[in-house]
């Protein structure tokens, strides 16, 4: 097993090249849209769903209540996303996704898909596979919870 043949310093190795790769790309999206990662993860994370408590970004996004009323904030000002208080519970506000912030994951997401599309092209059908199937394990191997329609989404890449 190719695992007993690792060492840890190997390993090391490889999730840090990982994660320099992971890192050195959202780097090149912050530069080309102006806002860091956890705006981007804040504005994905609202076009998943309709709106969202500010309570629930901060769990999902294990920040305090107050960082993630922050991260609103900064978003708001730039028209990418509302807020707007629940009718039921006025102490409870829901943010939203506006046109702007969907123009802006959109734009992301058609930059990543651009490059990983280039860049697989001359790749072997066996190591885009083995890519891919590497990716949808991610969350177990790191021991990181997926948001649950990531799950989903992930689910139908593997039935697909």
């Amino acid at each position: 097993m190719i695992l007993d043949t690792l060492s840890r310093k190997e390993i090391d190795q490889i999730l840090f090249t990982i994660m320099a790769s992971i890192y050195r790309f959202e780097r090149k999206k912050v530069q080309l849209f102006g806002i860091n990662y956890e705006a981007f993860y804040l504005l994905f994370l609202l076009r998943r769903r309709s709106s969202v408590r500010i309570r629930e970004i901060a769990a999902e996004m294990d920040i305090h209540i107050s960082t993630a009323s922050r991260a609103v904030n900064r978003l708001e000002k730039r028209g990418f996303v509302s807020r707007k208080k629940d009718p039921e519970d006025k102490r409870s506000i829901f943010v939203s996704l506006e046109p702007e912030g969907e123009k802006v994951v959109r734009a992301s997401e058609d930059h990543s898909y651009n490059i990983i599309k280039k860049n697989m092209e001359s790749m072997k059908e066996e190591d885009i596979e083995a890519v891919v199937t590497t990716a949808l394990q991610f969350s177990r191997i790191l021991e990181t919870p997926l948001v649950s329609d990531s799950a989903d989404g992930l689910k139908k890449v593997l039935e697909g």
